[in-house]
């Protein structure tokens, strides 16, 4: 339930900044950032299926509140599964020289596909009737992958927060008792006067029989 609930808080984060990109129509990649940190925050406490839940409903819903399935084709195309696949190489401590290849595949092949398929960059859409792809593809890559960097350095600040913020009591562990409350205190027991009277009248009887 915990995760469920992390994960509906993260899809409603993303899918806010999502809506956003889709009414304001300008800083689209600032909004689609920001919806990839917000599908990140699960994966900061290990929960994978949380956050490709959170994106996938931030993702679908997004469809409906656009109207159109090229409006949001870059979150859900790049920047949404790039959050992802960034969150869970941090985790797994994947080394740069292999980390950086695999993401420029994925980033030459999504700019293809938003190209191509969806018709879009992300950016201007005319842009794509004066500049030619190759050089789209060159240019596009160096800037994912310098935005890569920064949800790198923004992921690992996040995660001493979210742990702090979101840190669990583990099962089983017993609440810890109140600096103040004396209700354990075997001094305080509310047996204490009679078991101190019981002890007194023995010691009374034993130096009457001494005597």
């Amino acid at each position: 339930m915990y995760q469920l609930a992390l994960a509906g808080i993260a899809a409603a984060v993303a899918l806010l900044f999502v809506g956003l990109s889709v009414i304001v129509r300008f800083s689209t990649i600032a909004f689609y950032i920001a919806a990839g940190i917000a599908v990140m925050v699960p994966l900061t406490k290990r929960y994978y299926l949380a956050g490709f839940f959170a994106y996938g409903v931030s993702a679908a819903l997004g469809f409906v509140i656009a109207g159109d399935i090229y409006t949001v084709a870059g979150y859900v195309v790049y920047f949404g599964p790039m959050a992802l696949i960034t969150g869970v190489m941090c985790n797994l401590k994947v080394k740069w020289f292999v980390a950086l290849p695999i993401k420029a595949a994925y980033i030459n092949s999504a700019l293809a596909l938003l190209y191509f398929v969806c018709h879009t960059i992300m950016i201007d859409a005319s842009i794509m009737d004066k500049i030619d792809y190759w050089v789209i593809a060159v240019v596009g890559t160096a800037a994912l992958l310098l935005i890569d960097l920064v949800l790198q350095f923004l992921y690992a600040k996040m995660i001493p927060v979210v742990e702090k913020v979101l840190r669990q009591k583990p099962k089983g562990e017993a609440p810890a008792a109140e600096d103040d409350d004396d209700s354990n205190d075997p001094e305080d027991s509310p047996f204490d006067e009679c078991r101190w009277d019981y002890i007194e009248d023995k010691k009374t009887d034993a130096d009457v029989e001494e005597h």
